[in-house]
C-alpha cells in the first residue's frame, strides 16, 4: 500500500504537481479523497485511482492493471485476501451497478451474442427489431457478458415513454452523473454542460451504459461520445437512421430451426411424445420469440399440460392472443405498442390488408400505398413477401389487427 501510494506521488510530481483542488475538477473527486489516495494509510477504491491517474495524464489500462496487482484482485474483481477496512466513517459510495437482473428466459439468441461480443468496444451498439423479438432481454444478456470488463460501473435507463425534450435529457444526465459520484456543487445548471462532462467520463473511464426504448435520436445524441473503453448499447423498436458510426444488431423473428430447439429444451419430453405438435407448437407462434417465451413459461409450470392442448387454443384466432399473455409479458400488449407508433393511413390499411385471405400487392405503381406498407414493415406488423411489392400479415398480427379495427385507436404520445 505505501508503495503505490509513493508511486501515485511520483505521477503527480511527473505532471508537474498540480494541486488536488486542480486535480479534482479533472478526477470529479473530491480533493480530500485524492489526497488521501496518495497518503499511503488505506488503499484507495480503483475509481479513486483512475480518477487520480486521470487528471496526472497516466495510462489508465497500466494503472488499472497495477492496482489489481497492489490491491491483490484477480480478473474477476474478487480480492484473494481480506482488505482492510477504511479508518474513516463516512461510507464511500460504490460504483454504479445499475443492469436490470439477467433474463431467465428460453430465447437467448447465442449466435447472435457471440457474434456481438467477438466484435470490438467502443462504438455505440444500436439493437433494433419489430414487436416480439424480445429486443430488451438480448441488450441485458449483452450487458451481463461484458460487465466485468467494466470496471468504472453499469449505468442503466429506460427512455420509454419520455417526449424527447431537454428536460427528459436533463433528466437522465443528471441521475448518471450523481451514479457517478459528480458532487453537486459540480454540476453545470446548462444541460449541454452537463452532457459536455458525461461525455467527458465517458471517454476516460470504462463504463456500461445501457439506454432502453429510445424513440429518437435527439433523446440519445447528447449521451454519445467516442471512447475507446467505455460501451453504450442503445435500444429501439425504429433503427435510428440518423446515427452514424455505431454498430447495428437487427432483430428478426426465429429461425424455424432455433423455435425448434427451444421447445425441445424447455419441455423435451413432451417434445418427444407429440414430435408433430411440437413442430406445429413454432408454427403457430410464427417463429416470434416473445410469443414462444410466454407459451414455454406456461408450459413449464404445467407439466400435465399436452402439446396438441396448447395447439388448439393457438389455432383459435380468438383465444391465442389471450394464452399469449403471463404476468406483465403480453404479445398483445406489444402488438399494440407497435400498433400505436404507426400512422393512420397505416393503421387503416393494415386493418384492410387483415380481412384478405391472401397476400397484399399494391403493386410499384401505387407509390402512396407502399409507402404506408413499408411503415407497416418497419414496425415489424407486415412482412415482404417472396415477390417485389408483395406483403404478407401473420396470422397473429392478423388476430389483433381485427380486434383493434373495432375499437378507436389511440395513438402514441408524440414528441412535443
Amino acid at each position: 500500500m505505501a508503495v503505490f501510494a509513493k508511486e501515485l506521488r511520483q505521477l503527480r510530481a511527473q505532471a508537474g504537481n498540480p494541486t488536488y483542488r486542480e486535480m479534482a475538477r479533472l478526477a470529479l473527486f473530491s480533493s480530500s479523497v485524492l489526497s488521501s489516495a496518495a497518503s499511503g494509510i488505506r488503499m484507495p477504491t480503483l475509481q479513486v485511482t483512475l480518477g487520480f491517474v486521470a487528471a496526472c495524464g497516466g495510462d489508465r489500462e497500466v494503472w488499472r492493471r497495477r492496482w489489481m496487482q497492489a490491491a491483490d484482485v484477480g480478473d474477476s474483481g474478487t480480492a484473494t485476501r481480506p482488505r482492510p477496512k477504511p479508518t474513516s466513517s463516512a461510507p464511500e459510495m460504490p460504483a454504479p451497478a445499475q443492469l436490470l437482473l439477467r433474463p431467465c428466459g428460453f430465447i437467448d439468441r447465442r449466435a447472435e451474442l457471440d457474434r456481438l461480443c467477438r466484435e470490438p468496444a467502443g462504438t455505440p451498439v444500436v439493437i433494433t427489431g419489430s414487436f416480439g423479438t424480445c429486443k430488451s432481454d438480448f441488450a441485458m444478456r449483452y450487458a451481463h457478458r461484458i460487465a466485468s470488463e467494466m470496471v468504472d460501473g453499469q449505468l442503466y435507463a429506460d427512455l420509454g415513454p419520455l417526449t424527447g425534450t431537454a428536460a427528459d435529457v436533463g433528466d437522465v444526465l443528471d441521475g448518471f452523473l450523481r451514479a457517478l459520484r459528480v458532487s453537486c456543487d459540480l454540476l453545470p445548471d446548462n444541460v449541454d454542460q452537463r452532457a459536455g462532462l458525461y461525455r467527458s467520463i465517458l471517454a476516460e473511464r470504462r463504463l456500461l451504459v445501457v439506454l432502453d426504448n429510445v424513440r429518437e435520436e435527439q433523446q440519445v445524441r447528447p449521451l454519445l461520445a467516442e471512447t475507446r473503453y467505455s460501451v453504450t448499447v442503445l435500444v429501439s423498436r425504429t433503427p435510428l437512421l440518423c446515427l452514424g458510426d455505431v454498430r447495428r444488431v437487427r432483430l428478426k423473428a426465429l429461425s424455424r430451426a432455433d423455435s425448434l430447439a427451444a421447445v425441445r429444451a424447455a419441455v423435451p419430453e413432451r417434445a418427444e411424445n407429440e414430435p408433430r405438435e411440437h413442430a406445429r407448437l413454432a408454427e403457430l407462434c410464427c417463429d416470434i420469440p416473445l410469443a414462444l417465451d410466454i407459451t414455454l413459461r406456461k408450459l413449464v409450470s404445467r407439466p400435465d399440460l399436452p402439446l396438441h392442448r396448447v395447439n388448439s387454443w393457438l389455432l383459435d384466432p380468438c383465444r391465442a392472443l389471450d394464452w399469449l399473455c403471463v404476468g406483465d409479458m403480453s404479445l398483445r400488449a406489444s402488438l399494440n405498442t407497435a400498433y400505436r407508433e404507426v400512422s393512420e393511413a397505416s393503421a387503416t390499411l393494415l386493418g384492410r390488408i387483415a380481412r384478405l385471405r391472401v397476400h397484399y400487392a399494391p403493386g410499384p405503381s401505387a407509390h402512396d400505398e407502399v409507402e404506408l406498407a413499408e411503415e407497416l414493415v418497419e414496425a415489424g406488423l407486415l412482412h415482404r413477401g417472396d415477390q417485389p411489392f408483395v406483403y404478407e400479415v401473420d396470422r397473429l398480427v392478423r388476430a389483433f389487427a381485427f380486434e383493434a379495427s373495432a375499437r378507436p385507436r389511440v395513438p402514441a404520445a408524440l414528441p412535443l
